[in-house]
């Protein structure tokens, strides 16, 4: 067998979300956890846990990791599954969203929020096993979870995100990659018998007006992102452009209002029936 031909590379999407501000009450107190500035940044980490499992994106894939004061999520492109287009944009969706909801959240504490980066690239798990357990007292000593073994979009995240603003990526703001959206709109136009059909519509000429990614499905939008600048990056062999978003339309929101309205609908006739 050829060991050039060995490796099994899967393609991968990854998020990294990272609290701003973290690191420094930490240096200030000498890195003295029982120190007040020290708690404040655990308690930080206790409200992104809490808020952390996108149960939603979960169910298309997505698998999440803690690091510290970020997090780590991962899905794998499994281009030829039956119903995977639908279920990369309904998840690439949700990890928007999340990044929204977390950022909110630690920013309406008092806290500077979080900032993020949305990329594409491949991985190798080069073990199955995820975790090493002590045979004699079965404790775990190692993991290593599969997905994140040697996986190459998280570490341009992550490399992107330290970045910071001298790369021009500032704020608490999510940072989507230019090489994830070509990367999606090819796998989309790609025919693999699947009976949706996709439509990627887009602006990326950031001048400051209508600056956007839209994906229909089947005449309807799906997903669209919109954006107001771009970042061009070159970095550790890392050449692209980074948009920074800014909102989302969603036919998932759309399809959870219309059910909440219709649930409403039905609690209120039930309540007219029983008068």
């Amino acid at each position: 067998m050829d060991p050039e031909n060995d490796f099994e590379i899967v393609e991968c999407i990854c998020a990294w979300y990272d609290l701003l501000g973290f690191g420094q009450p930490l240096v200030d107190s000498n890195w003295n956890l029982n120190d007040e500035r020290c708690k404040n940044q655990l308690r930080r980490i206790e409200s992104m846990h809490f808020g952390i499992t996108n149960f939603f994106s979960a169910t298309h894939g997505t698998i999440t990791f803690n690091l510290n004061d970020g997090v780590i999520s991962n899905l794998d492109m499994e281009r030829t599954t039956p119903g995977f287009k639908s279920r990369l944009i309904m998840a690439l969706d949700d990890l928007v969203l999340e990044f929204e909801r977390l950022n909110t959240r630690d920013s309406r504490s008092g806290f500077p929020g979080m900032r993020g980066i949305l990329t594409f690239g491949h991985r190798y798990n080069y073990t199955d096993t995820e975790s090493t357990v002590m045979v004699t007292n079965g404790r775990t000593i190692a993991y290593h979870p599969k997905v994140f073994q040697m996986n190459t979009a998280f570490s341009k995240a992550y490399i992107m995100e330290s970045s910071g603003s001298k790369a021009g990526i500032s704020g608490n703001h999510l940072y989507i990659d230019e090489f994830l959206l070509d990367a999606i709109e090819s796998f989309l136009l790609t025919d693999n018998d699947d009976s949706d059909k996709f439509i990627v519509e887009k602006n990326l000429n950031v001048d400051g007006v209508d600056c956007f990614y839209s994906i229909q499905k089947n005449d309807d939008i799906f997903l669209k992102l919109e954006f107001d600048s771009v970042v061009k990056y070159n970095n550790k062999g890392i050449s692209t452009n980074l948009y920074r978003f800014i909102k989302r339309i969603s036919l998932q929101d759309q399809l959870a209002n219309e059910q909440e309205y219709r649930r409403a609908q039905r609690y209120a006739q039930m309540e007219r029936d029983e008068e």
